[in-house]
């Protein structure tokens, strides 16, 4: 008897909707947007082995968590795998995963998204990470946002490691130290992603559009936009008074 693909195609992205039930509709949506329906593993990912030439000698981590984290991993040819351990250099900005031997490996394949869980104090926290938009300043359009939210205006954070040499006082020791820089971003529909500061003049002036209802929404709930959930308080209101329009 010949196996039910279509039983086999809604088993799996069940398995999918189930892994991730803690996310929003919006964030989980764009993983599986021209989904192709197949069970990949590691032995499908094409890789090379990776070299972390220098990092045992740097203080800090040159990693979103040096902790490696399950997720998903969307490619540019819409193929999904799910389930792999990943980690991400963001000093390299590129995306890491284990292959069948236990070896570290680098994605060699163009990766559209990917999504990685992070151990917290607090907890496990889910991250989405993304490709694919407009290049400005020094990222490309193979560099990695995290996106913050992903309506019709999208909020992204860039974090970007370095490394920097200091000697240790009166010492002659040159340490090197891993250092980070933030950048955040609002981007609109086909444009590229413009910097922003978290501030009521630079956020409102990005989005450019409904500034009367915006400004009453942050005075009337007090939102204090150095806060990156006020930020997203005020795009999930945006979103809303868009969508009724």
């Amino acid at each position: 008897m010949k196996p039910n693909r279509k039983i086999t195609y809604t088993v799996l992205g069940l398995a999918i909707m189930l892994c991730y039930a803690n996310l929003s509709y919006g964030q989980l949506k764009p993983l599986l947007e021209g989904y192709v329906p197949s069970a990949l593993n590691t032995m499908d990912i094409t890789g090379k082995v990776w070299r972390q030439v220098g990092y045992s000698e740097l203080s800090g981590s040159p990693y979103l968590s040096s902790e490696w984290g399950k997720g998903i991993v969307k490619l540019a040819n819409n193929k999904v795998s799910n389930g792999i351990d990943l980690k991400y250099d963001q000093i390299a900005d590129v995306l890491l995963y284990k292959n069948s031997k236990d070896e570290v490996m680098e994605i060699a394949e163009p990766v559209a998204e990917f999504k990685i869980e992070v151990k917290t104090k607090k907890g496990e926290e889910q991250h989405l990470f993304r490709t694919g938009f407009k290049p400005v300043g020094n990222n490309k359009e193979s560099s990695f946002y995290e996106v913050l939210s992903d309506g019709n205006v999208k909020f992204l954070k860039k974090t970007i490691k370095f490394i920097t040499e200091e000697k240790e006082y009166n010492s002659s020791t040159v340490v090197k130290k891993i250092n980070d820089k933030i950048a955040y971003y609002i981007v609109k529909p086909d444009e590229a992603p413009i910097l922003v500061s978290k501030t009521e003049k630079d956020i409102l002036g990005a989005i450019n559009d409904k500034k009367s209802e915006l400004t009453n929404y942050i005075n009337e709930n007090k939102l204090n936009l150095k806060k990156e959930e006020d930020i997203l308080k005020l795009l999930e209101y945006y979103f809303t008074i868009t969508k009724k329009a």
